[in-house]
This record gives C-alpha cells, structure tokens and sequence, in this order.
C-alpha cells in the first residue's frame, strides 16, 4: 500500500529523515516508535504528504503521492494529529460529519447515505449521548474518540495517529486502543500510529519500526523489535523485558537508579 523510496528531509540545515526504504502493506497495524527527536513524526507527516519529501519518493497503491490530488489522497488516508483545536465550539455531531468532506463536491450538501456514515461513527464510538455537545466541553479522552469517529467517517483505507494516547488515562488509553484494533481487525483498516509507550505498542501493533536519528534501525514484530539491546542503543537506557502475563507482549520494565 504505502511503499517509502529512499527518503530524506531537513529542516533547513538539520537532517531529519535520512535515505529512508520502507514498505506498509494493507491492513496491517503498525507503530512507529523511537527516542525524541528521531523523527517519527516527520515521517508520518510526509506519509501523509503534509510535507514533501526532499529527495525520493512515496508510493500510495503504487502511485507517486506527490502526484496525487489532496481530494483523493483524503479519501484513502485520514490522520489524526497529536495536537488538534477548534476556535468555535463546533457540536460533536457536526466535526464527525467533516469526514464526509473529501467526498463532496464544493458546496455540496450531505446525503442521506453520508449522514448514515457519521451515525455509524457515532455509533462505533459511543458518541451518541455526545453528539449535541460542543467540543471544547470535552475531555481530552472525548475529544480523541471525536477525532477517530471522524475518520471512521471519512472512510479511509489509512488511519495515521501522531500519539493517540497522549495526555489520556489509562482507561482512555485502553478504550482508544481497542477501537483501532476494531477498526484494524474488522474493517480491514491500515493503522500507523507513533507512540512513545513502548508496552502499549507492544500490546496491540503486529509490526514495529524502530528509528533513531532519522533512519528505521529494525522493522518486524514487537519481540523482534523491542528488546533489551534495541533499546539500549537507541533510547540509551537500560530496561528489562518481561512477557506480559495478559498476552506474552514485550513488557517494558524500568525503576529509580540504584
């Protein structure tokens, strides 16, 4: 689906993302993980053609992104930034029906099949009960299912999240989670996410891509991935892994120097 052709970017002087070869297949469920400043949000950013690589090129089902019209990139891939505001207190209801827009024409007033779409994303999501509340009353956990229910109904074949579980708790955290591993194993959804919690990717991704200092340094499945080595040379900490006892995923273990 997704296939990265040695690619690089800078932010003026400073490398970025350097001579980077990957591939994303479909309906795969996949993390980007890596020490602050590797550059994992950089790359879902050009993933997404929010930015435009410097040197190479990405490839969405074959063709170059670069050559593809905003419109349609929409309709295949919906993102989900870390960090996402709304000046004017738009209703719940109103910013889910904003993924209909990549498949309206200008001015173009929703259908009935379009409305039907944003109530089985409030649906999905538990947002019924919401769906007349402002966004700015919500909680941080609120506002991210909001989020995900939009591009549930945009309908894309990729759901790119930058930190889904940011500023969550652990509730919050586990509700997100098991709504993209529904959204992943019954409707057949790519997910990428980055995320800093090495357990949690561990937990719900089935591959992992480690970068550090803007090149993917491993790509397989958590236990290939995360491990004590790994993370030693790329985090420079040291840490214990354990099996967990509700899955047998990498758990990732570390205290207090001694």
């Amino acid at each position: 689906m997704l296939r990265l052709e040695n690619i690089s970017f800078s932010y003026q002087d400073q490398a970025v993302i350097r001579d980077v070869n990957a591939e994303i297949r479909q309906g795969t469920f996949q993390a980007l993980i890596g020490p602050n400043g590797s550059g994992k949000t950089t790359l879902l950013r050009l993933m997404s053609r929010v930015l435009e690589p410097q040197r190479g090129r990405i490839l969405l089902d074959g063709e170059p992104l670069g050559r593809m019209r905003a419109s349609d990139i929409a309709r295949k891939i919906a993102v989900i930034s870390s960090e996402q505001y709304f000046e004017f207190p738009f209703l719940v209801s109103d910013v889910v029906a904003m993924g209909r827009y990549p498949h309206l024409a200008r001015l173009q007033a929703l259908s009935q099949k379009d409305l039907e779409l944003v109530e089985d994303a409030l649906r999905m999501t538990d947002l019924g009960p919401l769906r007349n509340r402002p966004i700015s009353h919500l909680s941080s956990g609120e506002r991210q299912r909001v989020f995900i229910a939009r591009a549930i109904a945009q309908q894309p074949r990729v759901l790119m999240l930058d930190e889904p579980n940011a500023h969550l708790d652990v509730h919050h955290q586990k509700a997100v989670f098991d709504l993209l591993r529904t959204l992943h194993r019954d409707h057949g959804m790519t997910v990428i996410a980055v995320l800093h919690d090495l357990t949690t990717a561990a937990a719900f991704c089935e591959v992992v891509m480690l970068l550090h200092e803007g090149c993917v340094v491993r790509v397989g499945s958590p236990a290939e991935v995360i491990t004590r080595d790994s993370i030693r040379e790329t985090y420079g900490v040291e840490v214990e892994i354990f099996p967990s006892p509700v899955g047998g995923f990498p758990l990732v273990v570390f205290g207090p120097r001694a």
